[in-house]
Order: structure tokens, then C-alpha cells, then sequence
């Protein structure tokens, strides 16, 4: 059995989520969707990903606690930034909150592609396998 290492996709609507699931997918790679951070967290205590995509507007948080929270419950894992908006500024903010790039959507493949590959080989080069559900820290989260 082939293991394909599975994509955290979390958008505050399931519908948005096709065109990035397609890349991820292009990729062989094994896209999973959730719509809360709560849901996420839920993934991520039973199941190790690879990349986190995350919406920069959730229903249940701000920006700067999804990736953080991402981040620390995945054990490093890279959390990409998926927004509608093409600003620089955003671009900043969401660097500044951690994530390891930032995708506009809807994404254009081949510059999405690019950011997936990098955080997959980042991922691979410099951290460890992602932490067991099990050896993950219990953060708590703010609501905003």
C-alpha cells in the first residue's frame, strides 16, 4: 500500500476548497478538507500531515492565532496562507503570523505547485518527521 502524504485544507466554505484540492492532488498528494480551526485541531489530533493550507478568515479565529495554533499542533509543519486578497500588505501580515507563504486564490497552478514543492522540501529537509497525535501539545485558542 502506497502511503500518500496527506494536505490540510482548512476554508471557511468546503466549496472553495475544489480548485486547491485539484493542485494538491496534481501532485499526489492526498488533499483533506475542514472548515473551523476546531475541525482542524480534530484532524490533527488523529491524522499527521505534511502542509497546512489555511483560510485567512475563519469562522471561529483571527489569522494570526490559525497559523500559530496550526503550527504548534502540527509540530512545525508548514501552514500556507490561502486569501482573496493580492496585497502586500496581507502578503506581510501573514508572514508575520508565521505562515510559511501565501497563495491568492483562486490559485494560479503553477506558482501554487512552486509554494507546495518548497514547503514539502522544507518540511523534509528541516524538521523531523510531524509529531504522533498523541505527542502533540493541547493548545487552547482564543476566540475573536
Amino acid at each position: 500500500m502506497v502511503n500518500i502524504p496527506p494536505v490540510l485544507i482548512v476554508r471557511s466554505e468546503a466549496a472553495q476548497s475544489e480548485k486547491i484540492s485539484e493542485i494538491v492532488r496534481s501532485l499526489g498528494l492526498d488533499p483533506v478538507v475542514c472548515t473551523s480551526l476546531m475541525d482542524a485541531r480534530t484532524m490533527v489530533e488523529r491524522q499527521i500531515f505534511h502542509i497546512v493550507l489555511c483560510d485567512d478568515e475563519l469562522p471561529d479565529c483571527n489569522l494570526r492565532t490559525s497559523v500559530s495554533v496550526l503550527a504548534a499542533s502540527t509540530g512545525g509543519v508548514p501552514v500556507i496562507v490561502l486569501s482573496h486578497l493580492a496585497d502586500w500588505d496581507a502578503f506581510v501580515r501573514a508572514l508575520g503570523a508565521g505562515a510559511f507563504d501565501y497563495i491568492v486564490c483562486p490559485p494560479e497552478p503553477v506558482e501554487a505547485e512552486r509554494i507546495l514543492r518548497l514547503a514539502l522540501k522544507q518540511n523534509s529537509a528541516t524538521h523531523r518527521p510531524p509529531a504522533r497525535p498523541r505527542d502533540r501539545p493541547n493548545l487552547m485558542f482564543p476566540r475573536d
